[in-house]
């Protein structure tokens, strides 16, 4: 019989993961970029993406519950539209996954080395190695650690929220206002979509916790329904943090926008604040995001392994910790050799096109399903809504997101022709 992953993660271990992935305090890393895109709406346009978001959660949520394992949209495709595109669908959305860690331990590591005067290469090895070997010593032991982070972050949140509300409410210059959400004078349609195409991309990696299906106790129902309640819990965190920004610092005028969210810090509640945040950002990105992904990632590859779509050696379990320890290995190299090779815009567009095209061949395959399947045609309108959205923000990605994403895109048309010799028959599943 194949080797089996351990069942021991709970909703609450779910949701940690994905939150950890997206990052609770996420905005405070690109808030300067986002307020300036959108004329100072923040607020709106993560409301925005958190509404079209949702409608891609829901179509997870619909797949997690008929089919409980691994695979993420690797397998939903798969079992819907058949393997070929089944393959598809996972070679894309490894674009995602594989690059996420490289580009947050990147972020971390260029703050600290900016910071501290310490080579970004030693920073980006003390984030690497301990994750990995958290990852390897079993999903209980990196759930534990997951849920410390989130609990960390969640506290650095809460810090930031109550700091922020005493300083306005003391500061006789300051008060609660609406204008975060519509300010007649700077609001136009065209600058929220150009805000929202970048808060969107906060959300991404909400769908990492259906790659740990098959290690959840009673995962048709636990997954199905965690997918689902992770955008809104996460638009909290979002809406609430750069709301408060917002007003503490009215508009959008900043010396650097790349660090603009933690001169807000400062303003709000001193030097403490400042550093306080910016050792949550840094934690969050080099510890949570990169344990969470490299997770997700390796139960890609090993539910691709296990299909005969790669080869079998990524199937490989550990005989003690029961995790794919080949494929935790292979991601923490290919993350290695990434962090120099891509710079963090390059790291950034290409994510968002193996995420977004992953996301659209979703809704197309459960729409199919409700069409086709399980002749229900009136359900096939949400995912529709969901394709049209994902398509108008896939559409808006930069030139070189996309002359790479379909490179990519054809190297995988042409090994998954390779190895069904000439899409002439399926893969053959690895026998044990």
């Amino acid at each position: 019989m194949p080797e089996e992953l351990q069942k021991v993660l709970r909703m609450r271990d779910l949701i940690a993961f994905a939150i950890m992935t997206m990052v609770p305090i996420a905005p405070m890393g690109i808030y300067g970029i986002v307020a300036v895109l959108s004329g100072g709406h923040v607020p709106l346009v993560y409301l925005l993406a958190a509404l079209a978001m949702s409608v891609t959660a829901w179509a997870y949520g619909q797949f997690a519950y008929r089919y409980p394992e691994a695979g993420s949209v690797y397998a939903y495709v798969r079992e819907t539209l058949g393997s070929h595109i089944g393959f598809i669908a996972g070679w894309v959305i490894l674009l995602d996954y594989i690059l996420i860690p490289a580009l947050v331990i990147l972020v971390s590591a260029l703050w600290l080395e900016a910071e501290t005067g310490i080579s970004m290469i030693i920073w980006a090895i003390a984030f690497l190695a301990p994750m990995t070997i958290l990852n390897i010593l079993g999903i209980k032991m990196t759930a534990r650690a997951t849920m410390a982070l989130f609990l960390f972050e969640t506290a650095v949140f809460a810090v930031f929220v109550i700091a922020s509300i005493v300083k306005i409410v003391t500061d006789p210059n300051l008060t609660f206002t609406l204008k975060p959400f519509y300010n007649p004078d700077t609001f136009t349609l065209n600058a929220i979509l150009t805000g929202a195409s970048v808060a969107v991309l906060s959300f991404l990696g909400f769908d990492i916790m259906t790659t740990l299906a098959e290690e959840t106790i009673e995962a048709r129902k636990v997954v199905s329904r965690a997918v689902v309640l992770v955008i809104p819990i996460i638009t909290f965190f979002f809406v609430t943090q750069t709301y408060l920004a917002a007003v503490i610092h009215p508009g959008y005028n900043f010396d650097n926008p790349d660090v603009a969210f933690f001169y807000i810090a400062e303003e709000a509640g001193g030097r403490w604040l400042q550093l306080l945040t910016m050792l949550g950002t840094v934690l969050a990105w080099g510890l949570g995001d990169t344990l969470a992904a490299q997770a997700g990632v390796s139960r890609v590859l090993f539910s691709m392994g296990r299909q005969g779509h790669l080869p079998r050696i990524f199937a490989k379990i550990h005989p003690k910790y029961k995790t794919p320890y080949v494929s935790i290995l292979i991601v923490a190299a290919i993350t290695g050799l990434l962090i120099y090779l891509l710079t963090l815009k390059d790291l950034s567009s290409l994510i968002n096109f193996g995420a977004l095209t992953a996301f659209a061949l979703l809704h197309v395959s459960l729409a199919y399903r409700f069409v086709k399947i399980e002749n229900r045609p009136a359900l096939a309108v949400v995912p529709g809504i969901g394709f049209l959205l994902t398509g108008a923000i896939w559409y808006g990605l930069d030139i070189f997101a996309k002359e790479v994403g379909l490179v990519w895109l054809t190297i995988g048309i042409v090994y998954l022709a390779y190895i069904t010799r000439g899409f002439k028959v399926k893969t053959i599943l690895p026998v044990e």
